[in-house]
């Protein structure tokens, strides 16, 4: 799966079919929308996962969208941008302390929809980064965006989503690298060892050659001198055989 699930929470029918009309276009899928922030979490308890939420500060039901978006953010870790066309202090301050990673007022433009998008995305990514880390550095000129356990790319003019298990290896290429999926390739504005130090702590990538990462759960052979995955042959360093044999069996 690459398009970005979105599930929308907005008891406006005319601007839930608005915002969903506007996202398909941009090629995201669309869960919902839902009206009532009490019928939110029934979407993380189906197959198909939410990677990002829009959502109505005010809401119909028990729950506004300040307290909808608290208790996902409860038990679950993804970017939340918030929707309203109240712009005042009291509203903004209660919003702001369940730590949204974006506000979109109403109207709203539909490029002002796509950056919100940009901006909850990297915001969410920047969260994940190292203390030491200057967030300018994390976010800055960057076309992927790492989470938990997926990778968010900037592809053309819309932002794509790849679990960490669906890679297959990542190459460098110049000033950038390239991720291989077995169904696609997608480019990424970092060298392999900025894009490198971001996955260190994914168990499954590892760095096998100065110009390789390879996802250990894909590797199908090891030869003296070559990784094999599907049918790509990857190189790897004698000195990395011994860690690489290790991490192996903790696949």
């Amino acid at each position: 799966m690459e398009k970005i699930n979105i599930l929308i929470v907005e008891d406006d029918p005319i601007i839930a079919a608005d915002l969903q009309d506007r996202l398909e276009e941009m090629g995201y899928r669309i869960l919902g929308p839902v009206a009532a922030g009490e019928d939110a979490p029934a979407f993380f308890d189906l197959p198909t996962l939410p990677d990002l939420v829009i959502m109505d500060v005010h809401l119909e039901g028990e729950w506004d969208g300040i307290e909808t978006t608290r208790r996902i953010l409860e038990k679950h870790d993804l970017p939340v941008i918030f929707l309203t066309s109240n712009s005042d202090d009291a509203t903004f301050n209660a919003a702001k302390a369940v730590k949204p990673q974006a506000f979109l007022s109403k109207p709203f433009r539909g490029r002002d929809l796509k950056h919100a998008i940009e901006i909850a995305i990297s915001q969410a990514a920047a969260q994940k980064q190292p203390a030491a880390e200057p967030a300018a550095e994390a976010t800055s000129e960057k076309t992927a965006f790492l989470l938990k356990d997926r990778v968010f790319i900037k592809a053309k003019d819309r932002m794509v989503r790849l679990f960490f298990k669906d890679i297959l290896w990542v190459e460098a290429d110049d000033y950038y690298c390239k991720v291989v999926t077995k169904e696609k390739e997608f480019l990424v504005t970092q060298t392999l060892k900025k894009f490198g130090e971001e996955l260190t702590g994914v168990p499954e990538l590892m760095r096998v050659h100065r110009s390789y990462i390879v996802n250990l759960a894909h590797v199908e052979e090891i030869g003296e001198l070559y990784l094999h995955i599907g049918n790509g042959r990857i190189p790897y360093s004698k000195n990395h055989k011994e860690d690489l044999m290790l991490r192996l069996k903790n696949v």
